[in-house]
């Protein structure tokens, strides 16, 4: 993977929260891949992977930003790291988040993904 095509792929990424779209994001992903959020069960393979978007990004998110920060490549290993922010409509709340996520990618796609992040809650 070079970097280009990860800041390819992080962009569309970014682009599918921002416009809270599951048929955008699970086109970057392999059909065995995995998305691992540290406050969410594991979910596995595709549909696993947009039932989540559709559940907790659309589901209980509004007003999303996304800004890619850096991006770093490893052969198959990226890792990338943005600020985002949303409000999230559950819990009432404005979200304001740093993130570092960790990709392994196979054929031009990612494979599997590992979320580390902070947040700032206030209320809305």
């Amino acid at each position: 993977m070079t970097k280009e095509q990860a800041i390819k792929l992080l962009n569309i990424y970014g682009e599918a929260w921002v416009t809270q779209d599951p048929d955008l994001i699970v086109s970057i992903f392999t059909e065995d891949a995995t998305y691992n959020d540290p406050h969410e069960p594991e979910n596995i393979g595709l549909e696993a992977i947009r039932s989540y978007w559709i559940s907790k990004v659309v589901g209980e998110e509004s007003d999303i930003s996304f800004d890619l920060k850096n991006v770093w490549v490893d052969g198959e290993t990226v890792i990338a790291e943005w600020h985002a922010e949303f409000a999230d409509t559950k819990r009432k709340l404005k979200i304001k988040m740093q993130e570092i996520a960790v990709f392994t990618t196979k054929e031009g796609r990612f494979s599997s993904l590992r979320e580390y992040y902070k947040t700032k809650k206030t209320a809305l």
